[in-house]
């Protein structure tokens, strides 16, 4: 545990940090909350606490802006049962699970073998193909909980159901240019701190 501890603090600093970006004024949808997902997925090697991160910073950013925000329209207690809240947890999860994928196809236990990944076109593909991914399944699910809420205006049908999705096409767009944004932001933040750091530790050696 020892050994993960520095890895995990880094982490833990870079996703509470995005956290705090949800609170900014922000274009609709334009949030780091998939970066934050994928980097608990893909570079936090304990699952449990890979999957609680993202859970946790969505959880005090959110009750965050019910409290301070958007306290006009809604309240703590009907935010956090609401079907839809629900339904944007699991896709967070989801997420984080597209994490665990990204992070087993590009990084290995050797911190040495990682580094300058970031800069490998592999690694940007990857990076592009996760974070559409993400923008994808929280388009289908949150949509999906938008559709089915009390308030929602759109028809309990399936021609109701097609309809929320198309209204949610434009918020779509800015969700995958926040999701690369701040995917690429996180990410080489991570990887800009550990090469710094293995480069200090091989001229310590040499």
């Amino acid at each position: 545990m020892k050994k993960n501890q520095p890895k995990v603090i880094l982490v833990l600093s870079a996703i509470m940090v995005a956290a705090i970006f949800r609170l900014i004024p922000h274009w609709p949808n334009f949030t780091p909350m998939a970066a934050i997902a994928l980097a608990g997925g893909a570079l936090v090697t304990n699952r449990i606490l890979g999957f609680a991160l993202p859970i946790m910073a969505m959880f005090i950013s959110d009750l965050l802006t019910v409290l301070f925000i958007n306290y006009q329209w809604t309240t703590p207690t009907e935010y956090f049962t609401s079907p839809e809240t629900g339904l944007v947890y699991l896709a967070v999860i989801a997420m984080t699970a597209i994490g665990v994928w990204f992070g087993n196809r590009n990084y290995s236990k050797s911190t040495t073998e990682n580094s300058g990944k970031f800069f490998e076109k592999k690694y940007s593909t990857d990076l592009l193909n996760v974070s559409f991914l993400s923008a994808l399944v929280f388009f289908l699910v949150s949509n999906f909980g938008t559709w089915i809420s009390a308030n929602g205006l759109m028809p309990k049908t399936f021609a109701g159901l097609i309809g929320t999705y198309e209204l949610g096409i434009p918020f779509f767009g800015y969700n995958l240019i926040g999701n690369i944004f701040y995917s690429f932001l996180m990410f080489g933040f991570f990887h800009a701190v550990t090469d710094l750091k293995l480069s200090a530790k091989r001229e310590t050696i040499h």
